[in-house]
């Protein structure tokens, strides 16, 4: 095939949360001139799985962080660290395990919340229709639009994802790699927990078995509704959904 040819395709990836329906890939881009080297529909769904709820990524991080600044389950000043858990169904198609570590400080100003402040720490693994990880993950961020005033949540953070992969489809290559994802101004409505905006960058530095070495760069824009779009800076465009 000409690596010229631009390859337009769409076709499913699930992601890990059970009501999830997929990760959807739409790209046009050049075609890689090394069969061996790591694809952006690689890189695409490592990413996803470190939005995707079910693996404890942005997504979770998101809505456990307005559970904590809803319900109100910290007073002014006060700090705690708590083992968050979570794994699929016995049986289940595509399954994963996660575990987290999770310490937030609450901040007030004269009285009214005013920042959250949260970081985690942890290991999850999965295996996806297309993929299968093992990873240690991290993270630091703030949450404000606390007070009554606020309808919505704003959440700021810098997320990093380590791991090693093996696809399971193509030429199912194994690689490891390192996600870091810099969110920016991620707007979570306090009525249904979900995010409604926001953008994040992204990161990609990833090592293939045979020792080539990709590195990408990319954005994700939130659009509400459980979707958002991950702009590789390759020229790949990638729809997710959970």
């Amino acid at each position: 095939m000409n690596s010229q040819t631009c390859n337009k395709r769409t076709f499913t990836i699930p992601a890990l949360v059970i009501l999830s329906t997929g990760l959807l890939f739409s790209s046009c881009k050049k075609d890689s001139a090394d069969d061996q080297s790591i694809t952006d529909e690689d890189i695409a769904e490592a990413v996803s799985q470190s939005v995707t709820p079910s693996s404890a990524g942005l997504v979770a991080q998101a809505d456990i962080s307005a559970d904590i600044a809803i319900n109100k389950h910290l007073a002014c000043g006060a700090t705690k660290d708590s083992v968050i858990t979570g794994q699929s169904s016995l049986g289940a198609a595509i399954t994963y395990f996660y575990r987290h570590e999770l310490n937030r400080t609450l901040s007030c100003n004269e009285g009214v919340p005013s920042v959250l402040s949260l970081s985690y720490k942890g290991k999850t693994t999965y295996t996806t229709l297309r993929m299968s990880s093992n990873d240690s993950a991290w993270a630091t961020g703030t949450v404000t639009g606390l007070g009554p005033a606020s309808t919505n949540l704003v959440l700021n953070q810098e997320y990093t994802r380590k791991g090693s992969q093996q696809s399971l489809v193509g030429r199912k290559r194994s690689f490891t790699s390192t996600i870091t994802i810099t969110s920016s101004d991620i707007t979570v409505s306090k009525t249904t927990r979900r995010i409604v905006s926001g953008t994040a960058t992204i990161q990609f530095e990833g090592k293939t078995s045979g020792g080539i070495t990709v590195s990408r760069g990319g954005t994700i824009i939130f659009e509400g509704n459980q979707k958002a779009i991950l702009k590789l800076n390759s020229g790949g465009e990638y729809a997710l959904s959970w």
